[in-house]
């Protein structure tokens, strides 16, 4: 960081994170992909339909297994949970979010679960924005800085909920 300025130390950061961000989201979407190949196409093939009734509740359980023994902590899967982070830490958030989502919400949609991947990619996006910037140590003079990091990507997105809440936190 000696020879560049701050400025370009953050586009740099922000490139960096948004190609980390973009192969999670691609990793996420296969992995979500590959376990509804698995149970869709190999699955269904030797079980019969009714088994469809079952499976969300073997993800379900598989989910619990993995929160409890993998992960070990409460994986929160919404905007509200990074908002939190903004506004009572500085924007660090635990280092478990940035792969506790990536694990976790692909799980839950393979085996039927009715959720979407867009939030839990956002707080996998700022977990690894967090932890990027706490890897080389930067405190942004902005504590917000690090949330607008990760909403380079994908700017519309935020609902207006989100938003009026982000600018009551300013």
């Amino acid at each position: 960081m000696k020879h560049i300025s701050e400025r370009q130390f953050i586009l740099l950061l922000s490139g960096v994170i948004g190609i980390i961000t973009g192969l999670a989201a691609l990793a996420m979407r296969s992995f979500t992909h590959f376990i509804q190949w698995l149970l869709d196409g190999q699955l269904a093939q030797t079980v019969t339909y009714g088994f469809y009734f079952v499976l969300p509740t073997i993800g379900f359980a598989v989910v619990y297994w993995v929160k409890k023994y993998v992960i070990r902590h409460d994986v929160n899967h919404g905007i509200p949970s990074i908002l939190y982070a903004v506004a009572h830490q500085k924007g660090v958030m635990k280092r478990f979010q940035a792969y506790g989502s990536l694990l976790v919400a692909p799980i839950t949609i393979g085996f039927g679960g009715s959720v979407g991947l867009e939030g839990p990619m956002v707080v996998t996006g700022a977990g690894i924005s967090s932890n990027i910037c706490r890897f080389f140590s930067y405190q942004p003079v902005e504590p917000y800085v690090a949330f607008w990091l990760v909403l380079v990507r994908r700017p519309w997105q935020l609902s207006l909920k989100c938003l009026s809440r982000l600018f009551y936190l300013l």
